[in-house]
């Protein structure tokens, strides 16, 4: 029998783990605990049935995330209530990050924090308010639920709601019966987190109850293709004297001797796609995931030299990561903004995810499910080419790449 590398063992273990078929519902208060939980503002308890109580002063946004890992594709179901008659709701795919843009006088690193992404109301004040859905510090009320959905909801009573994140359509059930549909990609993936807010009311505290909270959890549903193995670099090409190499699952680029640029891409070339892949920046330097690119090696001292657009990757925070560069042409597609949401979007000394999608001349981007870019690029010529790992002049320190995948159509394989 032949033998197979443990790393590639993993890699498959992976991507059925999360193609959808696996998945299986977990209670988010196992044995009645805050396990994995973090309070961030307010008071929040679990008792011994299991009941989730959030409580917060008057005109106090009280919040608690669920840390222990993010959530992209998923359903969610869970039960609440109001004693009095009170604000809140159920965060998903959503970030706690600096409030942007910085006032004046302002750094990140002393702005208060506040919640990114989408919110499913609990609004037990108006019987209009339960079951929207909202971007929460961002867009305000994306969809409203339907008059159906709304006639089941008991006051002082346990409510039941399911929440249903799967690729960019939201949905929103109340005792099973639809509430409202969103199709939107501004957030592909994030924690999911409670909250309670008790504003323009007379009571000094408020309360939300919330019950049997239950995630079945579908990782990222499609057919991705992993483009490494776990434990070779096959399918993939060196270009430059910079260290490319794998170890313990993860492809780690390293400066050579020259200190110079270097270039991992891959064997095959492709044209409208979505790829994705983790990388963790372990120092200082410029990185990036290129695409569409085209490698070729100077005659003279044979320094690698790139055509392609780039989706940037570097330690900055507020940083750059997620814009595309075009190198050696046009720069910045669109010059980044470090006084917006999407800039603090970078996990610093952690690993983070980028995603790229191009359909034609339309390119969009994701860090760590937080999308940065949006672009028709009436300016492009390249349209098909090499992915290529980036490691860029002065980039000694390195960085470690893991979980690279693609969802394509098949057809726009182009094999070398």
């Amino acid at each position: 029998m032949k033998h197979i590398h443990p790393a590639l063992v993993a890699t498959i273990v992976m991507i059925t783990a999360f193609s959808g078929l696996a998945a299986e519902w977990e209670s988010l208060t196992p044995n009645n605990s805050l396990d994995g939980w973090r309070v961030l503002s307010g008071e929040w308890n679990v008792n011994e049935e299991g009941v989730l109580t959030g409580k917060a002063e008057k005109n106090v946004n009280g919040w608690i995330i669920y840390e222990k890992r993010p959530f992209s594709d998923f359903e969610m179901t869970l039960e609440f209530k109001t004693p009095t008659p009170t604000n809140g709701g159920v965060q998903l795919r959503s970030h706690w990050l600096p409030r942007m843009p910085l006032q004046e006088g302002e750094t990140v690193a002393d702005t208060p924090k506040q919640m990114y992404g989408y919110q499913v109301n609990v609004e037990t004040r108006s019987r209009k308010g339960t079951g929207i859905i909202m971007e929460e510090n961002g867009r305000g009320y994306l969809a409203n639920p339907g008059v159906d959905a709304l006639k089941t909801l008991k006051q002082h009573d346990w409510n039941a709601m399911r929440i249903c994140a799967r690729g960019d359509v939201i949905e929103v059930y109340l005792r099973d019966v639809l509430a409202c549909r969103l199709t939107d990609e501004a957030f592909i993936g994030g924690f999911i987190a409670l909250q309670i807010n008790p504003f323009e009311t007379e009571d000094p505290f408020h309360e939300i109850q919330y019950r049997n909270l239950l995630v079945k959890d579908y990782g990222r549903e499609g057919n991705w293709e992993a483009l490494f193995d776990g434990a070779t670099l096959n399918g993939w090409k060196k270009w430059g004297e910079e260290d490319w190499k794998v170890e313990e699952g993860v492809i780690w680029g390293r400066s050579g001797p020259k200190k110079s640029e270097g270039y991992l891409a891959t064997e095959k070339t492709y044209k409208d796609f979505r790829v994705r892949g983790s990388f963790n920046v372990a120092g200082d330097g410029n990185y990036g995931l290129f695409y569409h690119s085209t490698i070729t090696l100077r005659p003279e001292d044979g320094y690698p030299v790139i055509a392609g657009l780039q989706g940037e990757v570097e330690p900055g925070y507020p940083g750059s990561t997620g814009w595309v560069y075009e190198s050696y042409q046009r720069g910045w597609l669109v010059k980044p903004d470090m006084n917006t949401m999407p800039a603090t979007a970078l996990r610093v000394g952690a690993w983070n995810e980028i995603e790229i999608r191009t359909k034609g001349n339309h390119v969009t981007t994701w860090v760590n499910g937080i999308r940065v870019l949006d672009l028709e690029d009436g300016g492009q010529k390249l349209f098909e080419g090499s992915f290529a790992l980036q490691l860029h002049t002065g980039g000694a320190d390195g960085i470690g790449w893991k979980d690279l995948y693609l969802l394509k159509p098949q057809e726009n394989v182009q094999p070398q």
